[in-house]
This record gives C-alpha cells, sequence and structure tokens, in this order.
C-alpha cells in the first residue's frame, strides 16, 4: 500500500511540473531576404490547436509585411506556397509541407522569453521568411535597444540559440529552418494555378 501511494505520490507531483501549453505571439510577419517575392498562402498550426496565416501577398525584405494574427503558442506544422518574381518576367514556384519540432521550439521560445535582464514583453512576433526554397519559421520578442534596455541575463542562453535579426536590430530564436519544392510552373491546386 505504501509503495503504491509512493508511486502515485510521485507520479502527480512529475506531471503538475510539468509546463502547459502557452500563446506567444499574436503579431505575424512574412518577409524576404532576396527581393521581391508572393507570399499567397502560408499557414503555421500551434499546438494549442491553433495557428495563424501568413499569406500577406507580395514582400520584399525583412521583416517584411505584418499583420496581427490573434494568439499563436508554438508552432508544430507548416504549409503553404510562395512565388519569386524575377527581373527578367521569370516566376519560380515553391511549396513546403511540413512539420516543425514543437519540442525543441517550445525551449528556444522559453529561452528568449527569459533571456533579457530587465525587458518584460512576454507576447512576441512569429515570423516567415523565404529566400528562394529556404523559408525559416522565427520568434522574436521586437526588443529594440534604442527603446528598451535589451542587456541579456548572464548565461541565459547556454545553447546559443538566439541570434541577431536579418538586419541586426532584434535579436531572435529560429524555429524552423526547412526547404521548399521548386517548380518553373505552378503547384496544381496552388493560389498560382489560374
Amino acid at each position: 500500500m505504501n509503495k503504491l501511494l509512493f508511486v502515485l505520490t510521485t507520479f502527480l507531483l512529475l506531471t503538475a511540473c510539468d509546463e502547459k501549453p502557452f500563446y506567444v505571439a499574436n503579431i505575424g510577419n512574412a518577409g524576404s531576404l532576396d527581393g521581391q517575392y508572393g507570399i499567397r498562402s502560408m499557414s503555421v498550426s500551434d499546438v494549442l490547436g491553433g495557428g495563424g496565416g501568413f499569406g500577406y501577398g507580395a514582400v520584399n525584405g525583412y521583416p517584411g509585411a505584418s499583420a496581427d494574427i490573434g494568439r499563436m503558442g508554438v508552432p508544430k506544422h507548416i504549409e503553404g506556397y510562395w512565388a519569386k518574381y524575377e527581373e527578367n518576367n521569370k516566376t519560380t514556384y515553391y511549396r513546403i509541407s511540413a512539420n516543425i519540432d514543437s519540442e525543441l521550439a517550445e525551449k528556444k521560445v522559453r529561452t528568449l522569453l527569459n533571456y533579457y535582464k530587465s525587458y518584460t514583453e512576454k507576447d512576441g512576433s512569429m515570423q516567415v521568411l523565404v529566400e528562394k526554397e529556404r523559408i525559416q519559421v522565427l520568434y522574436t520578442l521586437v526588443c529594440v535597444d534604442l527603446y528598451s534596455d535589451c542587456s541579456p541575463r548572464e548565461d541565459a542562453d547556454s545553447q546559443n540559440w538566439v541570434k541577431k535579426s536579418p538586419r541586426g536590430v532584434t535579436d531572435l530564436v529560429v524555429l524552423f529552418d526547412g526547404k521548399g519544392e521548386m517548380s518553373s510552373t505552378p503547384f496544381p491546386d496552388s493560389p498560382y494555378e489560374d
């Protein structure tokens, strides 16, 4: 009987320590690193059963187009289409459907949430960034030294997950870095097929 009570108590303590899923972003950005793109259909689903749409149309540069995405949790899947518009009127089409390692993504998000000494904002920006077939999902709290103290706490990032944004202004973590399929013609059933 004592063994059973001990096992049950241990189990309850361990499950009580599990961290619950949480919301991390309410703003979304979609941008590029190498010129003009069209992102007409792009969605990122989260561990809470929701997600956000990042199909903002024409984008150019980082962080790119911005929109309210409601409340979004840690991402677990990305799916969508994008197109690169070249100067010679040539268009290259891309698509992706990929899972995101949500456990690793959550660890990276929590690292950034606990990164700063005095910056207290906890809602960040989820960002989709394209460069040809490469696509990334980034997360930033948009701490800018010009307006806030963005000093990191000592030993806040032992895994070296926190990186500078492409413009070097904010800190971010890369939650997904993958490659989509590429085609010189629109994919069937894509928003570019018409």
